[in-house]
């Protein structure tokens, strides 16, 4: 604003929705849709006791050699990983297999010398698409308050290629430094990817949704600023967002954009609330998501999951109360998988197959309750304490019950 940004979508453009919806539910915040409709609304409990049925193939980690984000399928992981542990400038991003590991990169990423560590990923047919960040040897000790200002570079590994491209960094956007908070890693559409990002200015700081392309071909000269908002998913309609409407300071419209440039913007809900946030909006196929969590000032212990598949509705009709404040979310065209977080109490990991819609839980990890689903398929990645009290992952398939 005031100049600083020219995002291709104005504020102006977003349509204040005008509906009520959910009103069955005893939610504590309130969803405001643009079409609300008749369909009933359902709250799940917050936990479950059927034990989910999974097919370990192997497991890793456990000595920190081996930094799993994502499962490609139930034989490799996309990941990080290091001949020496001890060394935080030796991570580089690597294909995570039964029989080892195989980095994608030559070289450690750097940016002006500076080591960059590769970060969680998410993919898009052949494209893994990921965040690095820059480690700064003029650190504060602090790795919260250091990550609020860590330089972000976002990349890029196509698989059928065997290619790493940099596709963005934050010094490309017109702003002093990065800023950081919970943010999701960047998503693609298999020809552009996509981030939230969170810069700070003289006149003041913004959450902006970035997208640059992904190969030379479909690369411009800089990252476009599609609008003000945060957290993108790539959806079968397009690209949805969480924007921030013109009255609003923090982000809390979910809105779909399309068209060649992503101009376009079709408004689906806003929420209403001074209590919560949306702090997640995930998408895979036809299946959405909404993670809306306590804002700092409240005392309530409890976030909520919103569900919702668009060829019914455009809004959650479907939620799910989590006892966390800070919840870890993974979604795939086959499930979605999520946990406590970093939390130690309420550490147990629940699974949710689309095709049955039926809750199992997948164990119980204390400080590091973080399942991950592949984007496609069934397979399902779960940390587990292992005796030495280091993190290993099981990888496995799991079956919809």
């Amino acid at each position: 604003m005031n100049g600083v940004f020219e995002p291709l979508v104005a504020p102006s453009a977003l349509e204040d929705p005008h509906e009520g919806a959910c009103t069955d539910l005893s939610l504590p915040f309130e969803i405001i849709a643009m079409h609300a409709s008749a369909q009933p609304c359902e709250l799940a409990p917050s936990g479950q006791t059927q034990a989910a049925s999974v097919d370990e193939k192997w497991s890793l980690g456990g000595d920190f050699r081996q930094i799993p984000s994502l499962p490609i399928d139930n034989s490799q992981v996309f990941g990080s990983s290091t001949h020496d542990p001890n060394d935080l400038y030796s991570y580089k991003p690597a294909i995570l297999t039964p029989q080892g590991a195989r980095d994608l990169s030559a070289d450690l990423l750097r940016e002006d010398g500076n080591y960059v560590e590769p970060l969680d990923g998410t993919q898009n047919g052949p494209w893994i698409t990921f965040l690095g960040r820059q480690v700064s040897s003029s650190s504060t000790g602090d790795r919260q308050e250091d990550n609020v200002f860590a330089p972000w570079t976002v990349f890029s590994w196509n698989k059928d290629e065997q290619r790493l491209h940099t596709v963005m960094t934050w010094s490309d956007l017109p702003a002093h430094s990065p800023r950081s908070a919970g943010e999701l890693p960047p998503v693609s559409d298999g020809t552009h990817a996509f981030y939230g990002a969170k810069a700070s200015t003289d006149h003041g700081d913004f959450s902006l949704v970035v997208t640059q392309g992904l190969d030379d071909s479909k690369r411009s000269d800089k990252p476009k600023i599609l609008l003000f908002g945060a957290y993108p998913a790539v959806c079968e309609q397009g690209l949805s967002v969480v924007a921030t409407p013109k009255d609003s300071p923090l982000p809390s419209r979910v809105v779909t954009l399309s068209g060649d440039d992503f101009s376009a913007a079709t408004t689906h809900f806003d929420l209403k609330s001074q209590d919560y946030r949306i702090s997640g909006l995930y998408a895979a196929g036809d299946h959405h998501a909404v993670l809306i969590t306590p804002s700092r000032t409240s005392s309530t212990a409890s976030s909520y999951l919103g569900i919702w598949n668009d060829s019914t509705t455009d809004y959650p009709t479907q939620w799910i109360m989590l006892d966390s404040r800070t919840p870890w979310v993974s979604i795939g065209e086959e499930a979605i998988v999520w946990g406590a977080g970093s939390q130690a109490n309420n550490a147990q990991m629940y699974l949710r197959p689309w095709e049955t819609g039926k809750i199992a839980r997948l164990g119980e990890t204390p400080g590091y309750s973080r399942p991950v689903v592949a984007a496609r398929g069934h397979t399902v990645m779960i940390p587990r304490v292992n005796s030495q009290g280091g993190i290993q992952w099981s990888i496995g398939e799991f079956t919809a019950e």
